[in-house]
């Protein structure tokens, strides 16, 4: 893993520098993909703005990764353009290359939300979460992410979202720089074989986060959510991870988080290929800090006196600039971290 840290800043695809990635800036950069990337058009979004899919390798192992379903979370479109010019290289670790490229292949979608980018908005043109389309797919680009994964049938899934940056890592005050989850398929919460597979790559790629992010990786809620991608691509018995960029300090465009996840990205790729995920166990899944929202302030000023309703008060006051970075008064009252 940290090899991969530490070689990020040489494949970092330039001019995706800000957390707001348009569709225009995707666009322009697969059309100069080398050779080796097959690039596809999957469909249109609701305002007409074309789709893509990237394939590459020849393996029997087939891995599917999509970005951006919601328009206003761009760290993993970010990393993807790193990761392409990293497989597209030749150096050092042309041995890796090759051996991924024998064994996987891989197909992915860098931006499956284009009209929410274009607003940088979480929701689609029609204000529809399409994270909660999985169901009944009402659109364009719900339909376009199912008929993939019903067509590519892949044994891997990577769901790759941003998350706000105020989540914490269980009661801490560590930010839950990376969190995940490998979704249940049904209410029972189950594990199959196929969950279980996810399960045990979240234990190796959180366990080896540890060094870069100490004690900042997170685990979400692991409750079925029945409308979600994650739940419905983990019932196709494709082992599927969610995984979210979160906050780090003092990195507002999330630069270094970029680096993070790319680690982890080729970190991931290289135990599917070569299955040394298969001896992790599943037990230490269970014991991920929880994701804790709402657990971390930008500013936090102890025992404040204030006046309220004419009645005066000692309480913790709290402010954040927010993801859009415009400064706020956010909440007040025991703001001590614990439940």
């Amino acid at each position: 893993m940290q090899s991969f840290l530490d070689i990020q800043p040489h494949f970092r695809e330039a001019g995706l520098d800000t957390r707001e990635v348009r569709h225009a800036q995707v666009v322009q950069r697969l059309s100069k993909l080398p050779q080796m990337f097959a690039v596809t058009p999957l469909g249109q979004s609701v305002e007409g703005r074309t789709i893509y899919g990237v394939q590459a390798g020849q393996g029997a192992t087939r891995v599917l990764l999509w970005s951006q379903m919601h328009g206003d979370e761009s760290t993993a479109t970010r990393t993807l353009f790193d990761l392409f010019n990293f497989l597209s290289a030749s150096d050092d670790y042309d041995g890796w290359r090759r051996q991924v490229a024998a064994q996987l292949t891989l197909c992915i979608i860098p931006m499956l939300n284009p009209d929410g980018a274009e607003q940088n908005r979480r929701e689609n043109a029609c204000l529809i979460d399409i994270n909660r389309d999985a169901r009944r797919c009402a659109t364009p680009e719900g339909r376009i992410l199912r008929d993939r994964i019903t067509a590519f049938a892949p044994h891997f899934s990577f769901n790759l979202h941003d998350q706000e940056s105020y989540y914490s890592a269980g009661v801490s005050r560590t930010p839950a720089t990376i969190a995940f989850l490998a979704p249940p398929a049904d209410r029972e919460e189950s594990i199959p074989d196929h969950r279980r597979r996810a399960m045990q790559l979240v234990v190796r790629l959180a366990r080896k986060l540890q060094p870069a992010i100490p004690n900042g990786v997170a685990k979400w809620n692991d409750a079925y959510e029945p409308r979600a991608f994650g739940e419905w691509s983990q019932a196709q018995q494709s082992a599927t991870l969610l995984v979210e960029a979160g906050g780090y300090y003092r990195d507002p465009q999330r630069e270094f988080v970029r680096r993070i996840y790319f680690g982890l990205l080729l970190d991931a790729l290289s135990a599917i290929a070569t299955r040394d995920y298969a001896a992790e166990p599943v037990e230490p899944y269970f014991a991920i800090p929880g994701n804790r929202e709402n657990g971390l302030f930008d500013t936090l000023q102890r025992q404040q006196r204030l006046v309220v309703c004419g009645a005066t008060y000692v309480a913790d006051v709290g402010f954040r600039k927010g993801e859009r970075f415009v400064g706020d008064f956010e909440t007040f009252g025991s703001l001590d971290g614990k439940d």
